[in-house]
């Protein structure tokens, strides 16, 4: 209820517990903390944290603004995202300027012509019947900008939203250049695209260039040939298209939100799965397993290299994160998602298939590996780990995690609310609290965040992580403390882990001691690098995963 107080709860509870330990003799006789039982906790205590946890639930999720809400409000230009609804969400500085901070896209109307009101009309009934993949349209306005881009975008919830965009652009002479040379447009047909870029008619063109309306005519068909427009519409949108490069919305990059093509999948099990697209269409399968807190957030920043590499990236979504149903008991869980992975390889009739674990999706990667399908060519495991079974693994753990991690463990009950806390703090304007908490300023890992500029990116995996609240975490914590390996097979598909040597989460020492057990992996061991490996050496992890036998 109160996120500012997140750390000093944390901070008690770290106090409260490690006494408990302390008693129980659990940090100073016992090496082997995978046996023994629960810690004993006040009763009065757990039933406080259960009424905290109870009290959180009934007051339910605040919904944070999205990540493209906040970069729209953020942006000068003439931006505008409604909901199916029509109301608007988010706006660009011109937009609030020239509309008078609508709250509606009625706002529009006024300004739009007689069948772009058609046109905004039909998007907002294909957004509140969810249709996606409805046509982009091009409004005519008469304000500026003149033209507007419209279509239909995917949101959190089952409809779709509308986003109208500026086509803005700067016409300078590289622009002509550019049309010329791409086309092959003559003076006077870049002339004509110019005009109609203004937002003039053909008509007011003619009486501008001192033509008749008939030869202006021509050579907009002309054009339209060229470039392979269908209608002044489509050339509009292709022209400026071309000549903005700097599209201020423009998510190929980051820092922002996490922009790749996302389904959700009805399974053989019975459960929803989300599924995130990314990379080169036809290139070689790669099966992305995300982790606790970074969600899709390394897709985002390596998916320019995935295309320059030809790898076709797909990531299932595992239960309890995003939009995929939960399933409760944590050893299903490895063992239901090990269905989808391959369930996901038959629909889309994958041959010679790849995995990507990142960080706790490594756990599940090497799982399917261990099954030995013959279309899998083995993992990846970046910044992976093996189970906490030993005090030296916890010993070597950063403070934030080692207190969940200990609540694993000891006192699993408690951990839904401690894990339902950390998600108020992801929910409220204070994510950055969290982000301290786990990296603190001084860390090398704040570093590397702050070299790269990847604290938005980061920002947008937790809300991602926390989405469908607590069942994710909670899942994959308990099965990080547990002997989830044991039980595998000594053979399976090989598997290259990749572990920095400044890792503060995972010891690298432990991973060492994880994989020399395991016959199909090999461990290699990069210095100077912390947990965000993957994106200090991508490069690295990319060519691992042409390591793996095709």
């Amino acid at each position: 209820m109160r996120p500012d107080l997140y750390d000093r709860v944390m901070s008690a509870w770290d106090d409260h517990l490690g006494r408990l330990l302390q008693q129980a003799g659990v940090l100073s006789d016992v090496d082997d903390m995978s046996s023994g039982s629960e810690l004993p906790i006040d009763p009065e205590l757990q039933d406080h944290f259960r009424r905290a946890h109870v009290i959180l639930e009934q007051l339910g999720r605040k919904a944070p603004q999205s990540e493209l809400e906040r970069r729209i409000n953020g942006i000068p230009g003439f931006v505008i995202l409604a909901g199916a609804d029509g109301k608007v969400r988010a706006a660009g500085r011109q937009a609030r300027r020239t509309l008078n901070n609508p709250a509606d896209v009625a706002a529009l109307r006024p300004h739009l012509a007689a069948q772009s009101v058609q046109m905004l009309d039909g998007l907002l009934e294909s957004a509140r019947a969810g249709r996606i993949n409805a046509q982009t349209m091009v409004l005519n306005t008469d304000i500026r900008p003149r033209h507007l881009i419209a279509r239909v975008t995917t949101c959190p919830d089952t409809a779709g939203q509308l986003m109208i965009e500026g086509l803005d652009y700067q016409w300078t002479p590289a622009a002509e250049r550019m049309l010329v040379a791409s086309f092959g447009l003559s003076p006077a047909e870049v002339d004509i695209v110019r005009n109609l870029m203004d937002g003039r008619s053909l008509k007011e063109i003619a009486e501008k260039s001192r033509k008749s309306e008939h030869t202006v005519r021509n050579q907009t068909k002309s054009v339209l040939a060229k470039t392979g427009a269908p209608g002044q519409v489509d050339l509009i949108r292709l022209v400026a298209f071309l000549i903005d490069r700097g599209n201020q919305l423009s998510t190929a990059g980051h820092p922002g939100a996490v922009d790749l093509r996302n389904e959700v999948l009805e399974m053989r099990t019975g459960l929803k799965m989300q599924l995130y697209q990314c990379g080169a269409p036809d290139g070689h399968p790669v099966i992305y397993l995300h982790g606790m807190l970074d969600g899709m957030a390394p897709l985002e920043y390596l998916k320019p290299r995935f295309h320059q590499r030809g790898l076709r990236v797909l990531a299932p979504v595992r239960p309890g994160y995003g939009r995929s149903d939960p399933v409760s008991d944590p050893m299903a869980n490895l063992e239901v998602m090990s269905e989808h992975v391959l369930e996901l390889i038959d629909r889309f009739g994958l041959k010679r298939v790849a995995i990507l674990g990142h960080m706790a999706g490594s756990v599940q990667g090497h799982v399917v590996c261990a099954g030995g399908d013959a279309r899998i060519r083995g993992m990846v495991a970046v910044a992976g780990c093996g189970p906490i079974l030993r005090r030296e693994h916890y010993a070597g753990m950063a403070r934030r995690q080692r207190i969940m991690a200990y609540t694993a463990r000891w006192a699993p009950n408690l951990l839904p609310f401690f894990v339902r806390a950390g998600i108020s703090l992801i929910d409220s304007e204070n994510v950055q609290t969290f982000m301290d908490a786990l990296y603190p300023p001084d860390s090398h890992e704040r570093a590397v965040v702050d070299r790269l500029h990847l604290s938005e990116l980061m920002h947008a995996g937790y809300r991602f992580a926390a989405q469908s609240g607590t069942d994710g975490f909670v899942s994959d914590s308990r099965v990080m403390v547990s002997d989830w390996f044991s039980a595998l097979p000594q053979t399976g598909k090989p598997v290259i882990q990749l572990h920095g040597a400044l890792d503060p989460v995972v010891p690298v020492n432990a991973v060492q001691e994880f994989t020399a057990k395991r016959t199909n992996v090999s461990f290699r061991k990069l210095d100077n690098v912390g947990q965000f490996l993957i994106y200090e050496r991508p490069e690295v992890v990319l060519d691992a995963i042409d390591e793996l036998p095709e």
